[in-house]
């Protein structure tokens, strides 16, 4: 069993026609971008005889008939499964989800897709036979996690030149650090920016004063200040979060996780 990520995924999606598509991790847009993408290629949401989605309470004989059913007017026909869980559903039904990916015909594009639902991908034995079934049938299983800090801040960067701004890599750092990896909220945070400044630059001074910060990374800021000495900044952040209501112990706790931290490191 061997599951490919994101750079890997790319080059299966330029190169490669699959019949059996599994996609886990944690990052929500970037599963929804490929799985659209895939899906995109072959069908659309609006072709009733050629698109088919499935949500996780459904009948699996209903998925495995659509699965097997000639696509109309189509080279191939797509069918989308949403959050099915395979670890609390009756043997008979994770028996019959292995048919379904073992089973897919040429004729059909079958996507299993946990969504929602959070899969431990690694020392998972159904997980990994089901991956081991898609292989099989010229299938592969993507993990797509969270972009790491240097893609995002390029993201960013190349995403503020398409809009004819320009987006300092420091700048676009401290973006990330507090509003956080989400791509989708990135994304966002990007057209405020790219539209206040007009054709102009972002600086941090500009984040600070168009972005939402998420509050884990205002109270981790906290902490940098805390050992920094920096009592004015501190003082002032400490009074922006009991502004927001945010529970003491939740202070508390994130920065005792961060000197822990600091303390693996040393």
């Amino acid at each position: 069993m061997s599951v490919i990520f994101e750079t890997a995924l790319k080059n299966e999606i330029k190169n490669t026609q699959r019949n059996v598509y599994i996609f886990a991790g944690n990052d929500g847009y970037l599963k929804k971008t490929y799985v659209k993408k895939i899906s995109n290629t072959y069908s659309n949401e609006d072709d009733i005889f050629n698109f088919q989605k499935f949500s996780g309470d459904c009948d699996l004989q209903d998925v495995y008939d659509a699965v097997l059913q000639f696509p109309v007017m189509s080279d191939k026909k797509v069918v989308i499964l949403t959050d099915y869980d395979f670890e609390k559903c009756s043997k008979s039904d994770y028996d019959k989800l292995c048919t379904v990916i073992s089973e897919t015909p040429d004729s059909c594009v079958f996507i299993l897709l946990f969504d929602v639902l959070e899969i431990a991908t690694k020392k998972n034995n159904k997980f990994s036979k089901l991956v081991t079934l898609a292989e099989k049938n010229n299938g592969i299983a993507a993990e797509l996690n969270h972009r790491t800090v240097p893609e995002l801040v390029k993201m960013l960067t190349l995403g503020a030149q398409k809009r004819g701004c320009t987006f300092d890599s420091a700048a676009a750092r401290y973006l990330v650090e507090t509003a956080g990896d989400d791509i989708n909220t990135l994304k966002s945070e990007l057209e405020k920016l790219c539209f206040y400044v007009k054709k102009g630059e972002i600086t941090k001074n500009t984040v600070d004063t168009v972005c939402v910060k998420t509050v884990e990374a205002s109270v981790y800021n906290l902490s940098k200040h805390i050992i920094e000495c920096d009592t004015t900044a501190a003082l002032k952040l400490l009074d922006e979060l009991f502004y927001l209501k945010l529970e003491p112990i939740m202070i508390i706790g994130t920065i005792s996780n961060f000197y822990v931290d600091m303390s693996v490191r040393l």
